[in-house]
């Protein structure tokens, strides 16, 4: 796995967030600790393909997002509010993160964003002149 990798459609300072939160989060070190002692499950987390690296949690080849939402929130909003992608696709955003970022309930998260991002937008008031009337 390249660091460049992980690094690829994000920032670096959201980046170096997902470091620094996956080596402090207090749930992160119960996981480390629980692979460690070769652990199957940790509570409704199945640690089959997850490992550390440098005290750095992974689930196959991804990089572990701590139970921090707010740091979940800021990488979505990285990744699906680039010009580069479609707002309407979520299976894309869905697919971008997953192929370097992991965490429990994913793919309800990114769905939850999508949706609350489309109803903001829909009830926003339209300041473009072609609507108004004639």
């Amino acid at each position: 796995m390249k660091i460049a990798d992980l690094k690829k459609n994000i920032s670096e300072s959201i980046y170096k967030q997902i470091l620094e939160t996956n080596e402090i989060n207090e749930n992160c070190t119960w996981l480390r600790e629980a692979i460690a002692r070769d652990k199957i499950q940790y509570e409704d987390i199945k640690l089959k393909n997850c490992w550390t690296q440098n005290e750095i949690l992974y689930h196959d080849i991804q990089l572990w997002v701590s139970f921090n939402e707010l740091l979940q929130m800021n990488l979505i909003h990285e990744v699906h509010d680039q010009s580069l992608i479609d707002h309407s696709e979520i299976l894309r955003t869905v697919k971008i993160i997953k192929r370097n970022y992991y965490w429990s309930s994913m793919r309800k998260t990114i769905d939850q964003y999508i949706w609350n991002y489309y109803v903001c937008q829909r009830s926003k008031t339209s300041r473009d002149k072609s609507n108004d009337l004639l």
